[in-house]
């Protein structure tokens, strides 16, 4: 139901291969209808052919195809990553007609940002906005994994979403193996800044082809569900999904289609629990957190904390110590 509008195309439907395995989609009936993350970013290529569109209708200010083709032609002259992100950019910045995107250095990070705030979209619906704007991000990590050749997943710190926190309907939000932050302003990817220094590895020509860039993008979800499918414990899979942030166990079990009972019960069988499990979660990511400079009231919110003194009563309970003393040793570099 999150990409209603693109299965209310059917005029073009014909001119899509893949569309034609989702075309039978009738508006006034209930459906339960999913598809492969994969067939996804397969029906944005076929349909941006058949639109002449490379947003899909997204935006009132259409995008011709070839536009990213272009925009990749002058990334082979980048020095590095840094430099290609602010050359992407603004480069979607002209084509959009706004000022969408920007790059920025903060607190050690390297970030991506889109602010859509004042995009001009042709949808209205929350659910498919929030829905592509994500993909959306998705595509971006494709591109610059593509012009660096290598996975960017162990420098990426942090990915944030405008969508409100809880369970995520559909499974695309599985692709990101870092913590994701709800209720954000802005869509943005956040990486290392050691990031930055990457090597810019595409040839100036031939021009890479929009359809090299898609499917890079597939081949990289595709990797991500076989690592995924690796995951044959119900431990790991719970480490996996409050990794994502569903914090909860109600979503938790939700999200690997389970009852709660079910989920108490596989991991009693494997001499675990949800609340340890979960304290082990908070642990590692407020370390983290805290490793990378965030402050403690930061911290204690984005964990789900109703205020920083829990927080630091609870860190003091994992660890002994206090995250203030915890971050006073970590500049003193002791272990």
């Amino acid at each position: 139901m999150e990409i209603e509008p693109l299965l209310q195309m059917p005029d073009i439907a014909e001119t899509a291969r893949t569309f034609h395995k989702y075309a039978d989609y009738n508006p006034e009936k209930k459906h339960d209808l999913s598809l492969p993350l994969t067939d996804y970013f397969l029906i944005l290529w076929e349909l941006s052919k058949a639109l002449q569109d490379e947003t899909i209708h997204l935006s009132s200010r259409h995008l011709m195809p070839g536009s990213t083709s272009f925009i990749m032609s002058n990334i082979a002259g980048c020095a590095n990553l840094e430099d290609a992100m602010k050359l992407i950019a603004k480069s979607y910045n002209m084509l959009h007609g706004g000022p969408y995107n920007r790059v920025e250095q903060r607190d050690g990070d390297l970030l991506y940002i889109i602010d859509d705030s004042q995009f001009p979209y042709v949808p209205q619906k929350q659910n498919y906005i929030h829905f592509t704007m994500e993909c959306v991000l998705i595509y971006l990590q494709g591109i610059l994994s593509f012009i660096t050749s290598r996975d960017l997943g162990d420098f990426l710190r942090k990915v944030h979403t405008k969508r409100d926190r809880g369970p995520v309907k559909s499974r695309h939000m599985q692709f990101w193996p870092t913590p994701i932050r709800y209720q954000s302003g802005q869509y943005v990817l956040t990486y290392d800044l050691s990031a930055a220094a990457l090597p810019i590895t595409i040839p100036a020509s031939p021009m890479p082809r929009s359809r090299e860039i898609y499917d890079h993008v597939i081949a990289m979800i595709r990797k991500r569900g076989a690592a995924e499918d690796d995951l044959t414990s119900w431990t790991d899979r719970v480490s996996q999904a409050l990794a994502h942030g569903l914090l909860s166990q109600q979503d938790v079990a939700r999200h690997l289609g389970a009852s709660v009972a079910t989920l108490r019960r596989r991991l009693t069988e494997e001499n675990s629990s949800f609340r340890e499990l979960h304290q082990q979660c908070l642990n590692e990511r407020s370390r983290q957190m805290i490793t990378q400079g965030y402050h403690m009231a930061d911290i204690a919110e984005e964990l789900g904390f109703s205020d920083f003194r829990s927080f630091i009563r609870a860190f003091k309970g994992w660890n002994g110590i206090t995250p203030t003393a915890f971050a006073r040793k970590l500049r003193q570099g002791a272990p």
